[in-house]
């Protein structure tokens, strides 16, 4: 008996030497660490943490939100929301960990396109944050919540959050988790069509991102940085991003994600004329789209839809409909996304002679956009219009037609008078229903209109005010630079300082050998060339400075440009005298003869003149 209970006895006790010797912390940073870019090893850190006894209840509530995470960079929303509500189970006493569980399972809800529930989640998480004074989680939980509104079209709220979550990062000093509000606000610059500036943060986003090793988040910043070059026209640096970033995603397995890039191919190859290519995109974006369960179906569908229509495919039209009506996703998906699929749906009715369908459905593209009330979209409600009126007397010739045919042959058969009356009298009756029903559809479409130029009155005053505010952040953005700039200046002066230190300590013979020389040089050599760097910095910061100065003021040398754009720092004369290597009178002349070259006197104009460019 004692021979069979000592080596169980044995097991028992290796196993609780094990788990003492397990670095639980160690094993939650790793995992943590590698779910950005390699969510597979974190995966196995994973199990082998859970697999373990005896530890507290934040290590395995933490451990069950990292692997909701895990199954976020997959696209499994469903194993998401599963898992991070697992870890509330261990983590209600410790509001700092639930808080994070909270804002994870909201991604799931938001993937699924339930806003509301992801919105919901997120107002509890800031609560919690909020309690415990935690500036950064507040911060990040502004960011999920403008997410959501992003998605729903509300872009003055998300602005708004944005804003704030980017003024407590700044406060907290916090750079790491900046560089995700800057990717949020540079997707709500690309929803707002403001193609430079998102291509812009896009391009700083990527940077950070491949330098903190977050993979996923790099590709996906890729690929939205290749819808924008779609937008301005750059093809080939489109096509660059978008095919780096559907091969970045493949390994991920997140089939939403390679959906949507392969649909932005498709609008690639639609753009560039290459229609075949476009198809076969698109339906490589709905092949993988489809069992993702992902609600972004229904307007990439409408671009498919779109496409088919332009090559006169209405057969594979139908059939795409036919799927996206099955799948049951269009209620869930956003006004716009709606307005996109139904215009593309009621084109192909048309294509296929549905006049019935096709009115139905330029109805309710109509009734979408009233809603969207977007100022671009004016163009777009008299297209749709102009259709719907064409199907609409299309119907009426046709009503007409068929009572003719009626008509005709009552007086060719002459047989009932009566029955003929009565057939008149139905045509007649049929013929004014058809005119009150158009007129009172034109009399509905032209107090839309008029609803419609309200709305946009309104848009246009707010949209003024968001522009004002984004102007400040902008603003804000160029000023950090400029301080950037003004410090390269600085140290570009120390370094020239250092050369004038080693004449000085050659003309007072304080070297003894020549290696002592060569050693101080050496050191300067691997000192960076500030002098180079501030020339791109400030042409960077101020593009059209040299230029405007050389158009505009012919006499002057490319010095005196050098010498203007240390002014337009606002360095003093002993500053530059400093960083230029000459003395504090000779940095009063050189201005002096400037000003000169340029016809001016006053120094207070001068400054201005330079500020203004």
């Amino acid at each position: 008996m004692a021979k069979r209970i000592l080596p169980f006895l044995f097991f028992l006790l290796s196993t609780a030497a094990l788990a003492q010797h397990y670095d639980f912390k160690k094993a939650e940073m790793d995992a943590r660490k590698l779910i950005y870019s390699k969510p597979d090893s974190a995966l196995t850190i994973i199990k082998r943490t859970l697999a373990q006894k005896g530890a507290h209840d934040t290590i395995y509530g933490n451990t069950y939100n990292i692997y909701g995470m895990y199954f976020g960079m997959k696209g499994n929303s469903d194993s998401l929301i599963y898992y991070t509500k697992k870890s509330l189970t261990y983590l209600n006493r410790y509001p700092r960990n639930k808080a994070r569980s909270l804002m994870n399972m909201s991604i799931g809800y938001r993937n699924k396109a339930d806003y509301n529930a992801a919105i919901n989640l997120i107002e509890e998480a800031l609560e919690l944050h909020k309690k415990e004074n935690n500036n950064v989680g507040v911060a990040m939980a502004y960011g999920e919540l403008a997410s959501n509104y992003n998605y729903m079209l509300e872009y003055d709220k998300s602005i708004d959050l944005l804003l704030k979550a980017i003024k407590i990062l700044k406060a907290e000093k916090n750079t790491k988790q900046l560089v995700a509000i800057k990717q949020k606000l540079a997707n709500t610059y690309l929803a707002k069509e403001n193609y430079p500036f998102a291509i812009d943060l896009y391009r700083e986003c990527l940077a950070e991102f491949k330098a903190g090793g977050m993979a996923k988040n790099y590709y996906m910043t890729l690929m939205n940085l290749g819808e924008a070059q779609i937008q301005v026209n750059d093809m080939v640096g489109a096509q660059k991003s978008l095919s780096e970033a559907v091969v970045g995603l493949e390994p991920f397995g997140d089939k939403e994600m390679i959906g949507i890039c392969y649909s932005k191919i498709g609008n690639l190859e639609n753009a560039l004329g290459h229609y075949e290519k476009g198809v076969a995109s698109f339906q490589k974006a709905m092949d993988y789209l489809v069992p993702s369960g992902s609600g972004r179906v229904v307007r990439i569908a409408g671009e498919y839809v779109n496409l088919l229509n332009k090559g006169g495919n209405y057969k594979k039209s139908m059939e795409v409909i036919a799927l996206v009506e099955k799948l049951k996703k269009f209620n869930n998906a956003n006004l716009q996304d709606r307005m996109v699929y139904k215009n593309a749906a009621a084109d192909t009715y048309k294509g296929t002679n549905n006049d019935k369908e096709a009115i139905k459905a330029y109805q309710q593209t109509i009734a979408i956009m009233d809603s969207i009330a977007d100022q671009e979209q004016q163009s777009a409600v008299e297209e749709i219009q102009a259709k719907f009126q064409t199907e609409l007397q299309r119907e009426k010739n046709v009503a007409l037609e068929a009572n003719n045919r009626v008509l005709q042959a009552t007086m060719e058969s002459e047989k009932n008078l009566m029955m003929l009356y009565v057939l008149v009298s139905i045509a007649i009756i049929v013929l004014i229903l058809l005119f009150l029903r158009g007129y009172w559809l034109k009399a509905k479409l032209q107090k839309e209109e008029l609803r419609l130029v309200e709305s946009e009155k309104n848009m246009i005053r707010q949209q003024h005010q968001y522009e004002q505010e984004l102007t400040n952040a902008q603003k804000e953005i160029i000023e950090e630079k400029q301080r950037e700039l003004t410090s390269s200046a600085l140290r570009m002066a120390n370094y020239q300082d250092g050369i004038n230190q080693i004449i000085d300590k050659c003309e007072s013979n304080i070297y003894t050998k020549v290696t002592e020389v060569k050693k101080d040089l050496q050191g300067i050599i691997k000192q960076k060339d500030y002098w180079k760097q501030f020339e791109t910095r400030f042409n960077t910061l101020h593009p059209e400075f040299s230029n405007t100065l050389t158009n505009r003021f012919e006499k002057l040398t490319k010095n005196d440009i050098e010498f203007c754009s240390l002014l337009k720092l606002n360095l003093s004369n002993k500053e530059i005298a400093s960083l230029l290597q000459i003395s504090h009178e000779s940095a009063i002349t050189k201005k002096y003869r400037i000003k000169k070259k340029m016809d001016i006197n006053d120094d207070a104009d001068f400054e201005k003149l330079l500020m203004e460019i």
